[in-house]
């Protein structure tokens, strides 16, 4: 078993496709199964997808599962002796691999099962074989995939070499955001552009912010919380004790909290041990949350009588001008 693991819009099915297309003609029977968190959750969902993949491999019209169990063995039954190649595409819960692929023995020898999901807690809960973490592009290797489906057309490439720059360091080496913005900038000049990339900073795109929200909307409450802290006040600093009591003293318990978002890929711990994320996920927090404000908001936020009990941290480093706050901060948990 393979399993692909990585950012959500970071090309893991893409990867997947590739490597099913490559190699599918050597094997006896072929699936490709897309979109599992989604299926899955619709009524029945599982017997579908069970279905699908004795039905695929099989080259069977039909086939009829009635319970999640019966498809299991008959997954194991017909399959055990045939070399499969099986593509297990956004696989979200460990219970779901479990009755799609349960081990090795389902399948014939030289079988190879693909398993793509945003979460590596599935893939080494599972002791897949081999993980392969997908990485965000370069700066060189996105701008090439962004010129390579240029939507510049016959124009003169010279006046458009900054704002594509532009473009790619929005994009933050993420190949769905490359390809969303080059569908959405097609058509448009170089004033319309530059338009668009300012009102991008303010509003991100819908497209890929649903992407980054399918994993933040997996997560528990605690694990959110924890979350938003650190990409608010702790991105940049370093994973060390202080850092580490900070959280613990909120309740977070940041020891597993921490190891659940990385697993997730929401969050990274640089080589020299500092906290991290991809631009595109402080732009969800800003969008979804709203806990960041502008300086002239917060301190609107701040002059005004309202009851602030919800306000829980207030991060004043760099402040050059401190304003009079009013004493309704009852929630607020700390400061820097």
């Amino acid at each position: 078993m393979f399993g692909i693991w990585g950012y959500g819009g970071g090309g893991k099915t893409t990867l997947a496709c590739s490597i099913y297309d490559e190699i599918s003609s050597e094997f006896d029977g072929c699936c490709f199964l897309k979109n599992i968190r989604e299926e899955s959750s619709k009524r029945n969902g599982l017997e579908r997808l069970q279905e699908k993949i004795i039905c695929g491999v099989l080259k069977q019209k039909q086939v009829e599962v009635g319970r999640v169990e019966e498809g299991r063995h008959m997954i194991k039954d017909r399959l055990h002796h045939r070399k499969v190649l099986i593509v297990l595409d956004d696989v979200n819960n460990l219970e779901h691999l479990e009755e799609l692929a349960g081990s090795h023995d389902w399948f014939g020898e030289g079988s190879r099962i693909i398993i793509t999901t945003r979460d590596e807690h599935v893939l080494t809960a599972h002791k897949v074989d081999v993980i392969h973490n997908i990485r965000l592009l370069s700066d060189d290797e996105a701008m090439k995939l962004f010129c390579k489906h240029s939507p510049r057309g016959d124009r003169r490439m010279e006046d458009y070499e900054q704002l594509s720059k532009d473009v790619v360091s929005y994009a933050g080496g993420l190949p769905l955001a490359l390809r969303v913005l080059n569908r959405f900038l097609c058509d448009k000049d170089m004033d319309e552009w530059r338009s668009a990339l300012a009102r991008l900073k303010e509003i991100p795109d819908a497209k890929i912010l649903e992407k980054i929200k399918i994993t933040f909307d997996g997560l528990t409450l605690l694990e959110r919380e924890l979350f938003l802290d650190i990409a608010c006040f702790f991105r940049g600093r370093y994973k060390d004790e202080e850092s580490m009591m900070i959280l613990d003293a909120c309740g977070f318990h940041p020891v597993i909290g921490i190891k659940v978002l990385i697993q997730k890929a929401l969050i990274t711990v640089s080589l020299d041990g500092r906290f991290d994320m991809h631009d595109l996920n402080l732009d969800k927090i800003e969008a979804i949350d709203s806990q960041r404000f502008r300086s002239d908001e917060l301190q609107r936020i701040l002059q005004v009588a309202a009851n602030m009990n919800k306000l829980r941290w207030i991060d004043l480093e760099d402040s050059a001008r401190l304003a009079q706050c009013k004493a309704t901060l009852g929630g607020l948990q700390g400061n820097s």
